[in-house]
């Protein structure tokens, strides 16, 4: 996917804008990382040859990228390049041959200029994200508008369980509750919810927003933040509410 692309998309502006392109300069077979490296977390007990297994961490993706000048370089390019491509945070990197698997990264190790003395060359940088996976665009189901109650359906088609942001407008006083079907009928739920309020839940930060001044939610909750897991996930929404889920698959 990343070796294929000859075009790229960083934080939000595309190498189009420039002569820059995305290359493989090997003259073999192109190596990509899939999985990020893992290391073996467990205990060793004197006099017990089998350690105690604890679990597993999971390295930050790390991989090169080479990108090619298409046309000879002046110093106020090179300038403009390196503006956008050195940051201190994290950015969304994308290519071209799959728009969908984004990359959250930052360069490390310096930008190094391979070129022939006659301002033709490339750029030679090393991409750390952020974490061990890469992500999907942000995805957005309709705006449910739910009378009592109403069944829907997620597909996570990600490899891991995902935790949505969910935005809340409530119809009436009361209670909303969404149950997780296809995930041992798990259930979030909000109480004492006002006519009009408008929540924002978080689900990965565990953050409640409302619009109610001087009002917090987490007394009205019942601390279990709603999963996705992967596949099909039969959701069922209870409570007058509209309600809409954003998230992005995790690969």
């Amino acid at each position: 996917m990343i070796s294929e692309s000859l075009y790229f998309s960083f934080d939000g502006r595309k190498s189009t804008d420039y002569p820059i392109a995305n290359v493989n300069t090997s003259t073999g077979l192109y190596e990509e990382p899939i999985v990020a490296n893992k290391s073996i977390i467990e205990t060793k007990i004197n006099g017990n040859d089998t350690p105690y297994f604890q679990g597993v961490n999971r390295d930050p993706k790390q991989f090169t990228l080479r990108f090619v000048f298409t046309e000879p370089w002046n110093d106020e390019l090179i300038e403009e390049i390196i503006h956008w491509l050195d940051v201190d945070y994290y950015k969304p990197l994308f290519f071209s041959e799959n728009i969908d698997h984004v990359f959250y990264v930052q360069f490390i190790n310096g930008i190094t200029s391979i070129h022939n003395g006659l301002k033709e060359g490339y750029l030679e940088l090393t991409a750390r994200c952020n974490s061990a996976h890469h992500f999907s665009h942000m995805k957005s189901t309709p705006l449910y508008e739910v009378n009592g109650d109403e069944n829907i359906s997620i597909v996570n088609k990600g490899r891991n369980t995902i935790k949505p942001t969910i935005y809340i407008t409530k119809v009436g006083e009361g209670d909303v509750s969404i149950f997780n079907l296809t995930n041992r009928n798990e259930e979030f739920k909000l109480q004492n919810l006002e006519d009009g309020e408008r929540l924002i839940v978080n689900c990965l930060s565990e953050e409640i927003e409302t619009n109610i001044k001087d009002i917090y939610r987490y007394d009205d909750f019942n601390d279990n933040y709603l999963s996705l897991v992967y596949g099909k996930n039969r959701l069922k929404i209870v409570g007058d509410a509209k309600v809409l889920f954003e998230y992005r698959y995790i690969y």
